[in-house]
């Protein structure tokens, strides 16, 4: 076998500088892009719940910043129902609550976004409204979201 020569421990070393040096761009780029994708604005909500059958008739955004707000709504929805739905576990102190009641033409949950703006916290439903079919249940769905407290005020965006 072969001695290695000089020529080619340098061949060696250069090979290993350039493929570190292309390792750590790779890892360094990938770690760049998801923070670039995500909206600085968005806040992280929860789903908490999503049910068939609210007892709104009308759509209805709600935000409920206390327990008493949180079990005077389950009240509400919890009328037709035997047995009754637990209301959720929720610290006041750090979280909120938005609940997003659908109308009887909703055919489907909500997908909701909240933006943070400077004032107000921003909401905008992401499923376009789908006219029901004659044949369809009739159906007022709701979706129960858990985020973090904030004293801005909220601005529905259709």
């Amino acid at each position: 076998m072969k001695e290695p020569t000089i020529a080619d421990l340098r061949m060696f070393k250069n090979f290993l500088y350039l493929f570190l040096l292309l390792t750590t761009q790779v890892y360094s780029c990938k770690s760049v892009v998801p923070s670039n994708l995500q909206d600085s604005n968005s806040i992280e909500m929860e789903l908490i719940l999503n049910e068939n059958y609210s007892g709104f008739e009308q759509e209805n955004y709600i935000l409920i910043k206390n327990q008493k707000d949180l079990n005077a709504f389950y009240g509400k929805i919890n009328r037709t129902r035997k047995p009754g739905l637990t209301p959720p576990k929720v610290d006041f102190d750090s979280e909120m609550i938005l609940v997003w009641c659908g109308d009887y033409s909703a055919s489907e949950y909500a997908q909701l976004v909240v933006r943070e703006k400077d004032t107000l916290l921003e909401i905008q439903n992401k499923r376009s409204k789908v006219a029901k079919e004659e044949n369809s249940l009739i159906v007022s769905p709701f979706s129960v979201y858990k985020l973090p407290l904030s004293s801005k005020s909220i601005k529905i965006k259709q």
